[in-house]
């Protein structure tokens, strides 16, 4: 994945957790609606979460499965609104105008 389309990815996750926040939803749920942005990939999807739920960002929070990671919860945190806000910035991470 290019990295211009790894920056969008991660901004079309957290635009998704913005529209939830305050609720937490299924990964799996999460992909579906990413799905008609053309996201479908697993390992794309989940480099994504981990970049942004690291340790330098906590924008979302997980809450993993160990069977199956797509039944694992999501949910944005208060930092990821912020940034979904556009009151702080991140160079890896491409919002919609």
């Amino acid at each position: 994945m290019k990295v211009a389309e790894a920056k969008a990815l991660r901004g079309d996750i957290i635009e998704k957790l913005y529209l939830y926040y305050g609720q937490d939803i299924r990964i799996m749920a999460l992909k579906s609606a990413l799905r008609t942005k053309g996201y479908v990939n697993d390992d794309e999807i989940k480099k994504a979460i981990f970049y942004l739920g690291g340790e330098e960002k906590r924008y979302i929070h997980v809450e993993v499965n160990e069977k199956n990671w797509l039944d694992g919860y999501i949910w944005l945190t208060p930092t990821g609104v912020n940034l979904a806000e556009r009151d702080i910035e991140d160079r890896g991470v491409i919002l919609d105008e």
